[in-house]
């Protein structure tokens, strides 16, 4: 779950899977967590994702890059 850390709460759309759809046969709602470096680089330690049913962990990888450039 969810650290005691600061926490923000995002939810950026992964294509296909318009805002607030995480409830829909097509859209999954995914926590992320972030330690040590990658919570530095991403500014927060936790975040919900909408992303698609169907997506490898190179594909949610891609999307947190996406939110996260640094």
């Amino acid at each position: 779950r969810l650290s005691s850390g600061r926490r923000r709460h995002r939810e950026p759309t992964a294509e296909g899977c318009p805002p607030g759809d995480g409830g829909s046969m097509r859209c999954q709602q995914v926590s992320v967590l972030y330690f040590a470096r990658s919570a530095e680089l991403a500014g927060l330690r936790s975040e919900t994702l909408s992303v698609p049913r169907q997506i490898t962990s190179l594909q949610l990888w891609e999307e947190i890059v996406k939110v996260h450039p640094r």
